[in-house]
């Protein structure tokens, strides 16, 4: 038999939060997702604002996953103003939730923070992953949303914790 998950999932309410917490609700995970505004969904819903600790830090208390979704839509004109809001969106949530994650008795085990592949060159010669992949932005031509993009996802990233920062690490079993 499966093991059942404790799965939360900040920024769920997009399109592609919804079809992973209907999937995870689907498979019998208990899904809780951590959203701007109350929804009727049938997993559980909890209002955070994304810029403050609140009650919703204790959901995370004994989760076993933390699937990070936060940020605002880049499906929008880049102007100046909505390229702040997207990075600002990524970058503060992404620490909020690493403090919230500190102060935890038993914090997930496992964090996973949704970036983007616009970090990566574009190539046709190989595949660009994370073990392998080259950071892009510097290639001849590159259009200035691309190297936004790649400027939010290595900012997003530098948030994130590394594994040898205890701060953050699970306890060991």
């Amino acid at each position: 038999m499966t093991r059942l998950l404790h799965i939360v999932i900040p920024g769920s309410s997009g399109q592609v939060g919804t079809i992973l917490a209907r999937h995870l609700h689907a498979q019998g995970h208990h899904v809780t997702v951590l959203a701007r505004n109350k929804y009727t969904v049938p997993w559980r819903v909890i209002v955070w604002d994304g810029t403050s600790l609140g009650d919703w830090a204790a959901t995370l208390d004994g989760a076993d996953v933390l699937i990070n979704l936060s940020g605002r839509s880049v499906n929008c004109r880049y102007t100046t103003k909505n390229r702040a809001e997207i990075k600002e969106s990524r970058t503060a949530t992404t620490y909020l939730l690493g403090v919230a994650l500190g102060q935890l008795a038993r914090p997930p085990r496992l964090w996973m923070n949704a970036s983007t592949a616009t970090i990566y060159r574009h190539a046709l010669d190989r595949p660009m992953d994370e073990a392998t992949g080259e950071i892009g932005g510097r290639e001849c031509g590159v259009p200035s949303a691309w190297r936004f993009s790649i400027d939010v996802a290595t900012a997003w990233e530098r948030i994130l914790p590394t594994p040898a920062e205890s701060l953050f690490a699970a306890p060991s079993p």
